[in-house]
Parts: C-alpha cells; structure tokens; sequence
C-alpha cells in the first residue's frame, strides 16, 4: 500500500507513494453525489453512509500518521488537466486532515438529531459529505494548483450549506459568502499564475530566492485569497451573516474546520513558500521581517476587532462568530511572529499550529452547543433566552468546560496554545526591543481578558435567571447529542491537562522539519505549562476580564450598539465600493465618451461614402437599364434569328434526311450493279480464261508451224544467198496467225483492266 522511495529533494525524510490520499478525499465526494440520488424515505441508508464514510475518512487519516511523522505520503495523476494532480501529506497537512476528519465525524452524529426537525434534508448530507471531500483535498494538495482545485470545490459546495434555509436572510448572506469566495478563489489563481510566471512551477516549496520583484504582489493576492475565508479584519465580513443563517452542524464545521483551510493557506504561504532551501541572504531576511510585522499585526487587529464586536452582539451564533474572527487572529499573529523572526521562529509557529487544533474542538463544540438549545427552543437572541442550565444541564457543563477552553484557563485546551503565542511574542520582543511588539502583547493580553468577558455575557444570557415561559418544559436529549457533547468536553479537559503530549509527539517534530533552531525551540522541549510564569500571565488576563465585565455589565455597555459609521462596512467596505464605482463611472464616461466621439467621427465619413457609393450606385443603375433595354432588343433579335435558323434548319433537315434517303438508295441500286457487274466479270474472266487455255494451244501449234516454216525458209535463203538479212523482214513475213494472235491479246488485256478497275 506504501511504497518507500528513498530521497526527496525538500525533505529530510523518506517519500511514500501512496493512493490513500486520493481515495481519503475522492470517496467522500462521490458518496455525497451518490447520497442525493437516494430516494427521500431511505433516510437510514442516507445517515448510515454519512456515517460510514465520514469514519472511512478518519480512519483512512490515522491510517497516515505513522507515514507522515517520518516522511511524506504522496499520490499525482500527472495526465489530469494538463497541470496535473497532486498529492503529498506531510506532518502539518495531517494535522489539519485529522482535525477535519474527527470533528467532521461528530458534526455528523450530531446532524442525525438536528436534521430530523430540519427540511432538505437529502441535499444537506449529499452536501455535507461532499465538502468532507473537498475540503480534506485543500490540506492533501502537493502543489498550489491543486490545492486551487479543491479550494473552489470547498467554497461552492458550503454556500450550499450556508443557504439551507433558503429565506431572505440565509440567501442574502450566501451571496455575500458565494461572491467573497469568488473574489478570494480569483485572488488565489492570480497569485498562482504569477507564481508560476516566476518560478516555472507551483509546487509548494521553498522559493523567496526566485519571487523577485513579484513577491510582494504574490504574498498579497494569497494573503486575500486565504485571508477571506480565514476571517481576518477586513476580509470577515461574511463570518456573522453566514453562521446564524446556516444549520449548527454546518456552522460549527465552517467555524472549527472551514476557516482552517485559510489558515492553513497562509501558514504554507509564510512560513515554507516564502522561505529559501538554505539560510535567507540578508535582502531575504530583511523582506520577510517586514513581511512577518505585517502579518503579526494583521493577527493582532483580527483578534481585537473580532472581540470586541462579539461583545455588541445579542444573537448567540453571532459571539460565536465573531469570537472565531478573534481567535483566528491568534493563529495569524503567531504565524507572523514565525515568519519575522525565521529560523527563531519555532515558538510562533508551535503555538499557531497548538491553536489550529485547539480552536477546532472548542469552536465546534460551542457551535453544537447552541445548536442543541436551538433545536428544542428555536431561538438565538440572549434577551428571549435563560434558565438552560436547569433544563439542559449536560449542555451547559459542557458549555463551560468549552468556554474555559476557549477562555485560556489553565487545565483547558486553550491554555497551552495561548501560551505558546504569548511567549512568542514576549521572546520577539526581548530579542528585536521593538515598541510594536510590546504593544502587540499588551494588546494580546486584552483580547484574551475580552473573551472571558462576552463568554460570560454568553453564559449568564443563555443558562442563568429565569427560564421564558415559552421555554418553560422538560427537554430530554437524544443520546447522541450527548455523545457527543461529552466527546468534545473530553477531548478538551484531555488536551488542557496533557499540553505536551501533542506539543512533543506532534508539534516539535514539525518544526524540526522546517528547520527552526535556537532559544525558542530549546525552550519547546519539555515546555512547562503548569509553572507559575505562564499561570500568572492567565491570572492577569482573568483579573483585567473582572475589571472589564463588571462595570460594564452594569453601565450596559455591552448592550450598546455602534452607528452605522463605526461598521466596517461604512469604514472600509462603502469607501472603497464607492471609490471603485467612482472610478469605474468615470473611466465608463470616459471611454463612452471616446466611443460616441470615434462613432461620430466614424458615422460622418461612413454617410459621406455611402453618398459616393449611393451616386455610383444611381449610375450604375442607369448604366444597367441603358444595357438592359440594348440586351433586351439584341434578345428578341436573337430570338427571331433563332426562330428562322430552327425554320432553316429544319427545312435542310428535311431535304438532307430525303438525299440521305435517295442517297441510300442510290448505294443500294450500285451495290445490286456492281454485284451483278461482278458476277458477269467473273463468268467472263472464267471463259476468258478457258479461252486463254484454248488459245495458248493453238499459238503453241502455230508457233511450232512457224518456227518450222521460218526455219524453212531461212533454210532455204541461206542456201540460195548464203546469209540472212534482218532488215529486209516486214510484216508482211508474218503469217496471219500471229497477227490473229497478237489481237487476242490485246482483247485479253482490255477486259482484264477494265474489270479490275471495277472491282
């Protein structure tokens, strides 16, 4: 199932080639795409395979955890989307996986008891174990494209959660959640594009040496894009419209988990892509000083703001949301003190990462906390609220082991990562000496008293006085409810009392991977919680919450709500809206301007053309009927000389097909001639030819008598004169046969040349 391969270039151990991953984070998506074709009344089957595969996915993540401790477990499909797909689970990605595994697994147990009372209910688990899927792709991705991919999938996947109600309010603030994840999802590709301009790759590793220029563009466009859904000040906006609208299992893993994926994108950013292979050049050391200040006080705002608007608020989901924004704000501060102080920076990151994990299990529990009481109340305004803690005592003992978790309270689980942060921030100061750090301290030690203190608002609103008459009955819990309501109070009672059990099986040997050394990381080994330095810090924090809550319990401060220009939205978000709109009015005038002078401009000439073309036009026109009524009469002309050449020619026709007639005959009559002619030659050759023989016979006969009487004679002269004399022969010497003779020839000759010629 693991293949070990021996050397990886980024780290220090070994990589296994492992397709886990990619079942751990396909299987859930197909399942939740197969959950929604279940028909309505199979919801046992329906619950059953959420359960199912929610567990399949923890198991699958604990599966890991002795792979990634030593190395890196990685799967790609190299052929998917030309970019490819990739995965890698180190020590940090199993972390958050873990996390998302084991609270998504409670939120769904819990869902079974919630849901029953809810509608939609097929869609809301299809949903549900969809984004298990997506979300568990954002913390597996080996490279920022991939990572890219999931992320969308997580975004569009939980506006579907955010809108289940599917009222005014719950749609409203899914839009504001849909368009905020867009604007982040296109911040993200933006800064991956230029990463890869620079780079030639986005793999997430080690490259500050190789930003150049771009760097400070590319930290900002990621810092948007996982800024917005990690909640930080400004980019929050969306957090307190989207957790009182959506179901509590919903909110407490948009809460607990989701926001973690932004974290999760800003610890990867800062602290390994910002980061070089080696020891940082000085210029390098210098930038992400700078950078890691930014990021520190960022934290720092969110933490602050994020407290003291939970403060003002009086919907129970709402604290909580805005106590998520606070908290998210510890996380980003001890990120940036990681970054500022580099290779010292173990401290920050320890107590960043602690957080991460802590802030899943009490946020999510607080959220199903609430949920529990919406479920039997319907309500989530503290005024209309009270007395719960007679009605649901198991809820509130919970609550308050929840509460002092997220409180800080030493033997609770948010107390180790709290301290982690503080001494963070208290070594960066004794080693910089910087006022700003000071002050970021100071401030941390405030925010950490204003969450005691709307924790008790939220508290004595919700579980103390008097109970509502409405409210006024008996509520008994379904027992998986409390199963896992006592899971989360465990799990942060355990936490709170064993702090270095995760801070030296776990954390410490993440930092060592990223190479942190020095005081800070010396310090980490065998970390003292329970010493009286880091309990008077708390102790200080609880005393300045008294002074805080007490009088301003009783002045009603609390209760006090800001105008409307105090808002983010008429500080930040209208300025700027109203700004861009300005310009964007401005720059639509402009360029409307351009176009109607360019179409002006355009419109004159094309009319003094299409007078010139309409002139050329009229002229030709005239040219065309001038050749027409010309082409006309050569036509009918034509017609009429075609008209008496078809007359001609059928009359010659007539009179050729009667020579041709007569010629036939004519041909026939000379072949019955000539056939006769012949056949007449023919018997006259054959007795021309027999009389040929006849007479060949009888010249034969007479020439013998004439040589014989020739010789005779000549005889007979030579005896008288002795000689003979030639010229003195005539024709009057032959005899009348051969002149007979020399006749029939010359008849012989005449017939044979004739009759040739006519055969």
């Amino acid at each position: 199932m693991f293949a070990a391969v021996p050397e990886h270039s980024l780290l220090t151990g070994p990589l296994y080639y492992s397709s886990l991953p990619l079942w751990i984070t396909m299987i859930p998506m197909l399942a939740g795409i197969g959950i929604y074709f279940l028909k309505d009344h199979w919801e046992a089957v329906r619950k059953g395979a959420a359960l199912v595969v929610s567990f399949f996915a923890l198991v699958g993540v604990i599966l890991l955890f002795p792979y990634s401790l030593t190395g890196v477990v990685s799967y790609d499909l190299i052929d998917f989307m030309q970019m490819g797909l990739f995965f890698e689970v180190d020590l940090i990605g199993w972390i958050f996986s873990f996390l998302i595994t084991a609270v998504w697994f409670l939120a769904t147990v819990f869902s079974f008891a919630y849901m029953d009372l809810e509608h939609n209910r097929r869609r809301y688990y299809s949903v549900l174990i969809f984004t298990l899927g997506a979300t568990l792709g954002v913390v597996m991705a080996g490279d920022f494209f991939t990572l890219f991919l999931f992320f969308e999938l997580m975004t569009l996947s939980s506006f579907i959660l955010v809108i289940h109600q599917q009222d005014v309010q719950s749609m409203k603030a899914g839009i504001l959640y849909l368009y905020l994840g867009i604007f982040g999802g296109l911040s993200l590709l933006f800064a991956i594009m230029m990463l890869f301009s620079a780079t030639g790759s986005v793999d997430i590793a080690p490259a500050l040496d190789l930003l150049g220029t771009q760097r400070t563009a590319i930290f900002v466009f990621f810092l948007i894009g996982f800024g917005i859904k990690a909640g930080i000040v400004p980019l929050h906006i969306w957090l307190p419209q989207a957790h009182p609208v959506a179901p509590s299992p919903a909110s407490a893993l948009l809460s607990g988990i989701m926001i973690k994926a932004g974290a999760y994108g800003i610890l990867r950013v800062s602290l390994i892509l910002f980061s070089a292979p080696g020891e940082l050049s000085a210029p390098d050391a210098s930038y992400m000083f700078i950078v890691g200040n930014v990021l520190m006080w960022i934290g720092i705002v969110t933490m602050l703001a994020g407290a003291a608007m939970a403060l003002l608020q009086s919907n129970m989901k709402r604290i909580l949301a805005y106590s998520s924004v606070s908290q998210m704000g510890y996380i980003v501060t001890g990120l940036g003190v990681a970054a500022f102080a580099g290779i010292e920076g173990g401290m920050g990151f320890a107590g960043a990462v602690y957080h991460v994990i802590n802030h899943a299990f009490f946020k999510a529990g607080l959220f199903i906390m609430v949920g529990t009481i919406y479920i039997y109340t319907h309500e989530l305004e503290l005024p209309r609220l009270g007395g719960m803690i007679k009605k649901m005592p198991l809820v509130a003992a919970t609550f308050i082991i929840a509460a002092f978790g997220i409180a800080g309270i030493p033997g609770f689980n948010g107390y180790p990562s709290k301290t982690l942060v503080h001494d963070a921030l208290l070594i960066a100061f004794r080693d910089y000496g910087l006022i700003s750090i000071n002050v970021a301290e100071k401030i941390f030690v405030l925010t950490s008293a204003l969450t005691i203190c709307y924790f008790i608002k939220l508290f004595r609103g919700v579980f103390l006085g008097p109970v509502p008459e409405k409210l006024d009955r008996d509520y008994k819990l379904p027992f998986s409810v409390n199963a896992v309501l006592s899971s989360f109070a465990l799990i942060i009672i355990v936490i709170g009392l064993f702090p270095n059990l995760i801070l030296e099986r776990v954390l410490v040997p993440v930092a060592e991977t990223l190479k942190y050394e020095g005081y800070a990381m010396d310090h980490l080994y065998h970390f003292h919680f329970f010493e009286w330095h880091p309990i008077e810090a708390m102790i200080i924090v609880v005393i300045l919450a008294v002074i805080i809550y007490i009088p301003a319990a009783y002045r009603g401060w609390f209760d006090w709500k800001p105008p409307w220009w105090l808002s983010v939205y008429a500080l930040i978000y209208q300025p700027v809206t109203y700004r861009l709109m300005d310009v964007t009015c401005r720059a639509g005038v402009m360029v409307d301007s351009s176009v109607d002078s360019a179409y002006n401009r355009s419109g004159s000439a094309a009319r003094t053309w299409c007078n010139y073309i309409g002139n050329f036009d009229s002229g030709l026109d005239r040219f065309y009927e001038t050749s027409g009524k010309a082409a006309r009469k050569l036509a009918d002309r034509s017609t009429d000389m075609d008209s008496r050449l078809d007359d001609f020619y059928e009359k010659s026709g007539k009179a050729a097909r009667k020579l041709a007639d007569r010629s036939t005959d004519m041909d026939s009559a000379l072949d019955d001639a000539y056939r006769k002619t012949a056949e007449t030659a023919k018997k006259m050759v054959d007795q021309t030819s027999k009389a040929e023989s006849r007479l060949d016979g009888v010249y034969d006969r007479a020439g013998r008598k004439t040589r014989e009487e020739i010789e005779k004679r000549l005889s007979e002269k030579r005896e008288k004169t002795g000689r003979f004399d030639p010229a003195k022969w005539t024709t009057k010497n032959l005899s009348f046969d051969t002149l007979l003779l020399v006749l029939v020839l010359s008849i012989v000759l005449l017939v044979i040349f004739y009759f040739g010629r006519t055969l």
